[in-house]
C-alpha cells in the first residue's frame, strides 16, 4: 500500500469567504441591519461560550444580535412568552434557542414555538419539512457547513456512497436530506449508522465519504475507513490532557493513523466548527430577507 498525501479540509477558509460575502451584503443593505436574538438559559460553560462567539462574529459582518439570558430555574412557560415576543416584533429577524435546555423544558415545543421566518438554526417542524421535501428553507447550520465545505474543496457526492454516524436532528437527518437532493452536491447514496447499527466497520468501510458525530474520540481508525476515503470529523470531545486548561479537543477520527492512508480530513478543531458559525450569519441574512416578505 502506498502511503497518500493525505489532505488537510480546514474550515476557516471557507468560513471567511462566507463571512465576506455576508458582510458586503448587509452593508449594501439600506435602512435597519439584520438583527438576530440569542435565547440562553443557564451558565453551561459550553453554551456561554458559543453565544459569546456567535454575538462577536454577528458583530463583525455588521448583524445586530442580542442576547436574552434566563436563569436555570426558568420555566418553559417563560420561554415561550419570549419568543413569542420575539415573534411579534418587527425589529427581530432571526430568534436563535441555545441547546441544550434544562431538562424541565420540553426542546420541541421551544423549537416548534419560533416562527420559521426567523428560525435561523432551522429547527422547526415546517423547516424541517421543508428540507426533506427539497423545497426552499432555512437549513440547519452544520450541515449546510459541511455543504459548503465540499463545494470549496471541489469534492463531489454525486454517486458517491455517504456514510454519516449520527442520526439527531441536527446533524444526521439535515445532512442526509441535503445529500439526498438533486444536486450538483447531492445525488449521494446515503446511510445513517447510530448506536444500535451492527458491524458499524462493515458499513463505514464502504464510505467514500465518511461523516462522524458521536463523540467518541480518536474511535474511527483504519479498520473503520476506506482507504482513499474523505472523512468528515464534526465529532468534539475533551480529554485530559497537560496542559493549561488540563484537556484536549478530539475528534472521532484517529487522525494519525489516517494520514497517508486517506484522500482529505476535516481537522478538529479548525473543521466543521468555523463554519457552523458561518453558516448562522447566512442564515440571519436570509431571515432578514424573509421577514420584509408580506
Amino acid at each position: 500500500m502506498c502511503a497518500r498525501k493525505t489532505r488537510i479540509l480546514f474550515g476557516k477558509p471557507v468560513a471567511d469567504a462566507i463571512l465576506t460575502s455576508v458582510k458586503g451584503e448587509v452593508s449594501a443593505l439600506k435602512g435597519r441591519p439584520p438583527s438576530v436574538a440569542f435565547l440562553r438559559v443557564g451558565d453551561d460553560g459550553a453554551s456561554v461560550s458559543y453565544v459569546k462567539q456567535k454575538a462577536k462574529c454577528a458583530s463583525e459582518v455588521g448583524i445586530r444580535s442580542e442576547t436574552r439570558i434566563f436563569d436555570e430555574t426558568a420555566t418553559e412557560e417563560r420561554l415561550l412568552s419570549e419568543i413569542v415576543r420575539l415573534n411579534k416584533d418587527p425589529n427581530v429577524d432571526g430568534i436563535l434557542v441555545q441547546l441544550p435546555l434544562p431538562k424541565h423544558i420540553h426542546t420541541l415545543n421551544v423549537l416548534r414555538a419560533v416562527d420559521p421566518k426567523k428560525d435561523v438554526d432551522g429547527f422547526s417542524d415546517v423547516n424541517c419539512g421543508r428540507l426533506w421535501q427539497g423545497e426552499c428553507s432555512l437549513i440547519p447550520c452544520t450541515p449546510a457547513g459541511i455543504v459548503e465545505l465540499l463545494k470549496y474543496y471541489r469534492i463531489t457526492t454525486e454517486g458517491k456512497q455517504v456514510v454519516i454516524v449520527n442520526r439527531s436532528s441536527i446533524v444526521g437527518k439535515p445532512l442526509a436530506a441535503l445529500l439526498l437532493r438533486h444536486s450538483e452536491f447531492g445525488n449521494a447514496t446515503v446511510t445513517i449508522c447510530h448506536s444500535y447499527t451492527q458491524n458499524l466497520p462493515e458499513i463505514t468501510k464502504q464510505a467514500d465519504i465518511l461523516v462522524l458525530a458521536c463523540g467518541e474520540p480518536h474511535a474511527f481508525g483504519r479498520d473503520y475507513v476506506k482507504e482513499g476515503a474523505v472523512v468528515i470529523d464534526v465529532g468534539i470531545s475533551r480529554v485530559p490532557a497537560d496542559n493549561e486548561r488540563g484537556y484536549a479537543i478530539q475528534g472521532d477520527a484517529d487522525a494519525e493513523a489516517l494520514r497517508g492512508y486517506i484522500d482529505a480530513l476535516t481537522p478538529v478543531p479548525g473543521g466543521i466548527g468555523p463554519l457552523t458559525v458561518a453558516m448562522l450569519m447566512k442564515n440571519t441574512l436570509q431571515a432578514y430577507y424573509l421577514c420584509q416578505q408580506p
